[in-house]
């Protein structure tokens, strides 16, 4: 039997969600991939968001402050070639991956599995931080 007047949540809402636990997910990573500052840390898209093969993709993002972010001249996005050379030099598996990935046509999403898999993939982050810390502590 059906619940009824449970409304499912909108497709837009689910991205809105998964949109936003991509987001935590990849600043989860507590500092700056580039310089190492721990505040105000955002997260960026390598390949750009409407690329829906790649937009929820973990390997896709970076963690990073505002300076090499946005606000820096050697910023991502205000050097793309910057960006790009120290991409290659510090994540060059995750950027032949992204080339290669970047290319398949992916229109439908189904939001419900992405959250799925972003919310298992944050349980196993947290997981291992946990064990991280256990080591830590003995």
């Amino acid at each position: 039997m059906k619940n009824k007047g449970v409304k499912k949540p909108s497709k837009k809402t689910l991205k809105n969600k998964a949109d936003k636990l991509w987001s935590e997910i990849i600043r989860s990573k507590g500092k700056c991939e580039v310089c190492g500052i721990t505040r105000n840390l955002q997260s960026h898209h390598i390949e750009g968001r409407r690329n829906l093969t790649l937009r929820f993709d973990l390997r896709n993002g970076v963690c990073l402050c505002p300076l090499p972010h946005t606000l820096g001249r050697e910023s991502a996005h205000q050097s793309p070639l910057w960006f790009q050379t120290w991409l290659t030099k510090n994540r060059r598996a995750d950027l032949n991956y992204l080339f290669k990935k970047r290319l398949e046509i992916n229109d439908k999403i189904d939001y419900e599995e992405v959250l799925k898999e972003l919310n298992e993939a944050k349980k196993q982050l947290l997981l291992f931080s946990l064990l991280c810390l256990q080591a830590k502590v003995s």
